[in-house]
């Protein structure tokens, strides 16, 4: 089986390595439209569950403890109002919840993994369309080639847009997540905090240089009035926000922001040409899922086409693909749901919502099954 990957990311490399790993097939080509040590990281701080922690050890992604911040414990509480839950590792029994890596550090080890791996990664390979040909799918580059393979995976974000066939359905949230980097006047090791203010959440993920990265969902206009203030001021706004949980925060980094939105793609497979990742959905990032969710795609796209390796050019590829998106479907399902419940019902102040919401907070604190159901599905699973 010929398998062509485009997307060079994280979500793309998965897929070529856990392709490889399950043994599905060793002719695989990963289409990466920057070129060759150009890609841009900037300074995001990736957070992964536990569940995909494993995952990356199975398919040989390794990242030096140095680059990963464990995070033990989730603390969620709402700003002005009562309501505090506290979910920890040890509560199930597990060594963490998850931890956070700078994405340089994690792609770093996925383009050593893939190198170590042998994946044929082709750089400045951008994709302009994709096309079926027969039980065949065929990719055409901007520089005019053509790439026919029995398999296509579109895993980067623009990749839907390649075959008529998917439809993007798309929500903004009218909110921009503003990102700064601080440092903790009393520093909690190993405690991500959520924090519920009105208007959006505010989350802070430990780092592996002992920092903290906020990200914090505003409406648009309020996000890009933040975006105009200088440090000392941004950062009096921030604590306020954020309410001691760590004592004073300092602003360390000249905050960005992005655009926060809710994307799915149908169908995520047509024939044999399958998206995955952001190409198959977007999602606000108020419970850290996005990503995991993308992992997850690779992952169970990797045991899907396991049934049909050493298949060329069959109609058992479309209908495995078919299989893999109606499977997938209802986790893709939950986990937008569950970020839009957050990120909509927790955005709104006033008592009518506030004591809802502390009520429920309490209650996950107070019923320790519900508590350690949550955090399977959030972290372990």
């Amino acid at each position: 089986m010929k398998v062509l990957i485009v997307g060079g990311g994280p979500v793309g490399l998965a897929a070529a390595l856990a392709l490889r790993e399950r043994g599905v097939t060793s002719d695989i080509t990963v289409l990466e439209a920057a070129p060759r040590g150009q890609q841009t990281f900037g300074d995001r701080n990736i957070a992964l569950s536990a569940a995909s922690w494993r995952f990356l050890k199975r398919i040989g992604v390794t990242v030096p403890d140095s680059q990963r911040a464990p995070i033990h414990e989730v603390e969620v509480s709402q700003r002005g109002a009562f309501g505090l839950l506290q979910l920890g590792a040890r509560e199930v029994g597990a060594p963490m919840l998850g931890a956070a890596s700078p994405y340089p550090a994690l792609k770093t080890a996925f383009d050593d993994a893939a190198n170590a791996a042998a994946i044929n990664i082709l750089y400045s390979a951008k994709a302009v369309a994709v096309r079926h040909e027969g039980t065949h799918a065929v990719a055409r580059l901007e520089t005019g080639e053509s790439l026919r393979a029995d398999c296509v995976v579109l895993a980067d974000g623009a990749g839907s847009d390649l075959l008529p066939e998917f439809r993007r359905i798309e929500r903004n949230s009218g909110q921009l997540a503003v990102i700064t980097r601080v440092s903790a006047a009393r520093p909690r090791p190993g405690v991500a905090i959520e924090r519920f203010t009105a208007g959006g959440a505010l989350a802070l993920v430990p780092r592996a240089d002992q920092q903290w990265t906020m990200i914090w969902a505003r409406p648009q206009v309020e996000g890009e009035r933040l975006l105009q203030l200088d440090a000392k001021s941004l950062q009096a706004e921030i604590n306020v926000a954020a309410g001691g949980c760590m004592g004073e925060l300092a602003v360390q980094a000249k905050a960005s922001s992005y655009p926060l939105l809710w994307r799915v793609v149908e169908p995520r497979a047509s024939g044999c040409v399958v998206a995955i990742g952001n190409a198959a959905q977007g999602l606000h990032p108020v419970a850290a899922q996005g990503l995991n969710l993308g992992l997850r795609d690779a992952m169970e796209l990797a045991d899907c086409l396991q049934t049909v390796s050493g298949t060329s050019g069959a109609p058992a590829i479309a209908a495995a693909l078919s299989r893999y998106a109606r499977a997938r479907g209802i986790d893709r399902v939950l986990r937008i749901g569950f970020s839009g419940a957050l990120a909509y019902g927790f955005d709104r102040g006033g008592w009518l919502a506030d004591v809802p919401r502390g009520l429920g907070l309490t209650a996950l604190q107070l019923v320790p099954p519900l508590k350690r159901e949550l955090i399977r599905k959030l972290a372990l699973i």
